[in-house]
């Protein structure tokens, strides 16, 4: 792959620290102080004037890379047609301004005509063009090569930090996901058991006290959790991946037994319709795996707040195309819901997962009665590609 095949798939841009600009004066005064020894720069008081002007534009270009890149070749320009010799660091500095410019991840054509612009510098310098153009193959093409591997191994550190910090992010939005699945709903299904147990023998005193000295301590560590998974799921771009728990759910059939388990204790019922078309062969594993989640997430929240002696109904429905569940049950109008055995993220991480499928996820109420209604398509939604 070319380097620039790679990097038109990204792009970054390297900020410098103050310690690189203090860098960039430190080159400049050494430069300066050895031009005329070491550097061949003529001793006339207007040669170190212009090489001293050229080099001020090395640490310029570090904090305001246009302004110092301008500056530089104006004064390339100056020295290229200028009738005195005035050395070759004036000249040639604004190759060394291409390096920065290419490794920093800047704009390439600002870069390439700065190139451009010294390469005709050159032309006009040399007494023949063909002297020009050597000087060009020699020093400008090495140097815009150098600065294009500067810029391909940062652009490669940069995506290997982003894919980083992508699984660190997928890893954190992963345990999320698991806590709420399986820690969460089972304490909040033991302290459901609990109050159904206070319930059923409201006057065995005793084993009402030692219910309740569980039921606090695990109602106060739900809503703990609760406030930290929240925190947790509270990043940028959650909504954007598919939550994936470690370990495979429970089966459906187990999840609806569990509740109607639950609801017998209030003489309620579960009824549900179709759920042998999560059979469908259009259904892949990793979307049946998913949807049994969504599903035992709805039914688990009717089990919650359906009132003693109604039923609470799950239907499915599919065609060749879409896939369409809904839950409903009654809602006592009387009693406040409560949040304390609820880690609030339930329809959120559902929705989350309905979204990443490609579906939708819609809820209504009214006095008495909570639908939530989902709908996926069977058919997979090709990715959005951007050029």
């Amino acid at each position: 792959m070319s380097l620039l095949a790679f990097d038109t798939q990204t792009s970054f841009t390297w900020h410098p620290t103050r310690r690189t600009h203090l860098l960039h004066a430190g080159v400049a005064i050494f430069l300066l102080a050895t031009s005329t020894a070491a550097l061949g720069v003529p001793h006339t008081p207007s040669a170190f004037l212009v090489t001293a002007m050229s080099l001020a534009c090395l640490p310029l270009a570090s904090r305001f890379p246009s302004a110092g890149a301008a500056a530089s070749l104006a004064i390339a320009w100056f020295a290229a047609t200028s009738p005195y010799d005035l050395g070759g660091i004036a000249v040639g500095l604004p190759w060394g301004l291409c390096i920065m410019l290419l490794g920093r991840g800047l704009r390439r054509d600002m870069a390439y005509l700065l190139a451009f612009a010294t390469t005709l510098s050159h032309l006009s310098a040399a007494p023949t063009w063909y002297l020009g153009l050597i000087q060009t193959v020699t020093v400008g093409v090495p140097c815009v090569v150098i600065g294009e591997v500067v810029r391909h191994h940062r652009l490669q550190a940069d995506v290997a930090e982003q894919e980083r910090r992508r699984k660190l992010d997928q890893q954190r939005r992963l345990v999320v996901s698991e806590l709420h699945d399986t820690v969460v709903r089972d304490l909040s299904h033991a302290v459901m058991i609990a109050e159904q147990a206070r319930l059923a023998n409201p006057h065995n005193t005793r084993l009402n006290q030692e219910l309740a000295a569980i039921i606090t301590p695990v109602r106060t560590a739900v809503e703990q959790l609760r406030r930290s998974l929240k925190a947790m799921s509270a990043a940028e771009g959650d909504d954007s991946l598919l939550l994936l728990a470690a370990s495979p759910p429970p089966p459906l059939t187990d999840t609806i037994r569990a509740v109607r388990e639950t609801l017998a204790h209030r003489d309620a019922h579960l009824t549900t319709h179709g759920t042998d078309l999560l059979d469908n062969p259009s259904i892949g594993p990793g979307v049946r795996q998913q949807l049994v989640r969504i599903i035992a997430e709805l039914i688990n929240n009717a089990a919650k707040y359906t009132p003693p002696s109604s039923t609470a109904t799950l239907t499915i429905e599919t065609d060749d195309n879409t896939l369409e569940c809904m839950c409903t049950n009654l809602i006592d109008p009387g009693r406040p819901t409560s949040t304390a055995t609820s880690s609030q993220l339930g329809l959120f991480q559902a929705q989350q997962r309905i979204e990443s499928l490609g579906g939708s996820l819609h809820t209504t109420h009214t006095i008495d009665r909570w639908t939530t209604i989902f709908t996926i398509p069977l058919q997979p939604t090709p990715p959005t590609t951007m050029d």
